[in-house]
């Protein structure tokens, strides 16, 4: 998975950010940048909360993990809170 909740469904994790850039910017946004993506999530109010790694078939990345304070897993309802600064 390029992509998940954490346990709680308080903060969403992005793994391996060259794959997640490559398969699913593309997608939704019309680039392939995941700093863009970083700047796009800080201007509606998302921050990165973390600094770790993870070892994958001896490969070392960095795991991205992001916070916003209305936007939990399943409350739905909360999204209208989500606004651009």
């Amino acid at each position: 998975h390029l992509i998940s909740w954490d346990e709680t469904g308080t903060f969403f994790i992005v793994k391996n950010t060259t794959d997640f850039s490559k398969a699913v910017l593309p997608l939704y946004f019309k680039h392939n940048n995941f700093a863009s993506f970083v700047r796009q999530l800080n201007m509606y109010g998302f921050h990165k909360i973390n600094d770790s790694f993870f070892k994958l078939n001896n490969v070392c990345s960095e795991v991205w993990e992001f916070k916003h304070h209305d936007f939990r897993r399943g409350e739905y309802h909360l999204l209208v809170n989500i606004k651009r600064k």
